[in-house]
């Protein structure tokens, strides 16, 4: 019998609807990682983010043959699972799409409608009729293009925005009218209203996103991180915005989290945050079940070639 190990905190939705389709699966769950050490030795398959993976835990696992990342970024379990090359990982590729997307718009909508300046005119009952601005006719550019950047792309042409790519490589991407190099990004940004960081985080984009990169950029230009903390530099981003190089941000991520209360990027005005929600839904267990029902299958089966978002390892 194989042992599956789920640990999510609405594991109920993720066994509730494997338990009937897989009856020969044993099936563990645990709200979190303190709840998931004491099934972690017998664990055949671990179903998780995985954020409480440690390497002492990974080396424990000595039965562990699969591990599927429920979501699209493994930074996290690069240093766990380093010196567990046997283990075959699978991530959430390709359901983020549309609460990434939404997201991102989130935080334009509220830099360009200006929503701070919105909620807190509704607090002291202020009617003040300023002038938003539209995204029609912007010009937005994506540094990382991959499926969550492919979904973005189009929502952004069907609001009217022009849509360049910043990549590694150089694809046809429904929507962008232009792609970039990694190399050419300060040459990507110069006219580009909004930078939306999506890249994932490597040793490659670590602060990617940089100085040269904000005095590239128009005054009048806007950030969106919705990727990592860590491929902005955060110290360059707080002087481009105090100095007025660029002229707000929108920020989902933080290069610690949670956000130091000392901060200044708390009270900054032209500063918009959210607390690292950007791929969260209450549709999330439904959406990532797409990719662990079919996966589970072939490896029950004994079809692995057939797994899907198979990670490549060094």
């Amino acid at each position: 019998m194989v042992n599956v190990l789920i640990v999510d905190n609405e594991f109920e939705k993720y066994r509730d609807h494997l338990e009937p389709l897989f009856p020969g699966v044993n099936f563990a769950c645990a709200e979190d990682g303190d709840a998931a050490v004491p099934h972690v030795a017998d664990a055949e398959v671990i179903v998780s983010i995985g954020r409480w993976l440690t390497a002492e835990l990974a080396t424990a696992a000595k039965n562990l043959k699969w591990m599927q990342c429920n979501i699209t970024g493994i930074d996290h379990l690069v240093e766990p699972l380093a010196e567990r090359p046997d283990v075959v990982l699978t991530n959430g590729r390709g359901i983020h799409g549309p609460q990434m997307t939404e997201t991102t718009l989130l935080h334009m909508l509220a830099l360009y409608r200006q929503v701070r300046r919105l909620a807190k005119n509704q607090e002291i009952h202020t009617w003040d009729r300023f002038l938003p601005y539209v995204l029609d006719t912007r010009t937005v550019a994506i540094l990382g293009l991959g499926a969550i950047a492919e979904h973005m792309a189009r929502c952004f042409k069907a609001l009217g925005m022009t849509v360049y790519g910043i990549s590694r490589t150089d694809r046809p991407v429904d929507g962008i009218v232009k792609v970039f190099s990694r190399d050419n990004i300060t040459e990507a940004v110069a006219d580009v209203d909004f930078l939306v960081a999506l890249v994932p985080y490597g040793p490659d984009t670590d602060k990617i996103v940089n100085k040269a990169v904000f005095d590239a950029m128009k005054p009048t230009a806007c950030l969106v991180n919705v990727a990592r903390g860590g491929v902005v530099d955060e110290a360059a981003l707080i002087d481009a915005l105090q100095s007025g190089s660029i002229a707000a941000a929108g920020l989902d991520v933080f290069e610690t989290a949670p956000l130091p209360d000392g901060n200044p990027l708390w009270d900054m005005e032209n500063v918009f945050i959210t607390p690292f929600t950007g791929g969260r839904s209450d549709m999330y267990a439904e959406r990532i079940l797409t990719v662990i029902e079919p996966n589970l299958r072939a490896y029950v089966d004994g079809k692995p070639e057939e797994m899907i978002n198979v990670v490549e390892r060094d």
